[in-house]
């Protein structure tokens, strides 16, 4: 019997790709390119004994030797709280205190108000141009030296100075005095140094906080019929509120640490006491009268007083928008 061949099965083929396979790359070592971890260290080490040579050393110093009589040159002696039992009955110090007080308090409302208008009216200029141009112009004198500013100041201040000869020239005779040789004027002369109290610094801080503001929640006001001064007091003062709480810790901290406007325009607190602050009355006990113990305790308190007022602000002051509220 004749067997007819049977028909060939056609063989499948696999299809053949065309693209070329990709080129395997080798992955980066990580530590090429980078600086070996131990000289990041040793690069740091001497940023860090700088910082601990002349700013921790010192200020522990300064926290032991406020319980000690400590003269420049001399052997320090133990004598516990009988420095801060002195200050309580110093009257230069409790006079300037009251002084530091009154000069505070006008410092606060000059430095925490006119910035923040300044800044509003800043914040709504139509022109980015001329918000630009506005805030270089008010950063611009923070580039001069305050000595320079204060030197300024007191020849402004002097008797032939520019105060003096504009009230000569306006027949305000009456209205001229040796405005920081009298006990009456001395105080606020010095408080008017900086005039008009425009601080770029503060107008900044107060502009980035605007800034930040989202648009969304402008927009709301506007169709709510949010009026200019009612969106300022219950919206733009509500949510930069980190920032003001911010400036008043700086503006603390400088008040009562800062005694080189009264040192330059006054050179000893006068007349009198009439114009002495605690840091500057604290400089003369250290570097004049060679009390360098007293001095610390005195360094210690107002440490202990900006402490206290900074984490006060830091717990009574709150954002809503800061805090997600």
């Amino acid at each position: 019997m004749n067997s007819s061949p049977s028909p060939e099965l056609p063989v499948p083929t696999l299809p053949v790709s065309t693209k070329p396979e990709p080129r395997r790359t080798r992955k980066p070592s990580a530590r090429r390119g980078q600086a070996p971890l131990a000289l990041i260290y040793l690069l740091l080490l001497g940023p860090v004994a700088f910082l601990v040579v002349f700013n921790y050393v010192p200020a522990i110093s300064a926290l032991y030797h406020a319980f000690t009589r400590w003269d420049v040159g001399a052997e320090s002696e133990w004598i516990g709280l009988a420095n801060f039992r002195e200050m309580l009955t110093d009257p230069v110090l409790i006079q300037s205190v009251y002084n530091l007080a009154r000069l505070g308090s006008f410092m606060f409302i000059a430095l925490l108000t006119v910035p923040f208008i300044v800044a509003e009216m800043i914040y709504h200029l139509k022109s980015d141009r001329a918000s630009y141009l506005c805030r270089v112009a008010v950063v611009l004198p923070m580039i001069v030296p305050g000595v320079v500013v204060f030197m300024i100041w007191r020849y402004i201040y002097s008797d032939a100075g520019i105060l003096t000869e504009l009230l000569t020239a306006l027949g305000l005779h009456d209205w001229i005095y040796g405005w920081l040789s009298h006990p009456k004027t001395a105080l606020w002369a010095v408080a008017f140094v900086g005039f008009p109290f425009a601080s770029g610094f503060h107008v900044l801080i107060y502009y980035a906080g605007l800034a930040n503001i989202p648009q969304g929640i402008i927009e709301a006001a506007d169709l709510d019929g949010l009026g200019p001064l009612g969106r300022i007091f219950r919206i733009h003062i509500p949510l930069i509120l980190e920032q003001v709480k911010l400036l008043v810790i700086f503006t603390a901290i400088t008040v009562v640490n800062g005694f080189e406007s009264i040192y330059i325009l006054t050179q000893d607190g006068g007349p009198g006491y009439a114009t002495m602050v605690p840091g500057l009355h604290m400089f003369f006990n250290g570097f004049s009268y060679q009390r360098m113990g007293y001095a610390c305790a005195i360094g210690l308190v107002m440490l202990a007083f900006l402490l206290t007022f900074t984490l006060l602000m830091n717990r009574l002051v709150r954002s809503d928008y800061a805090s997600g509220g």
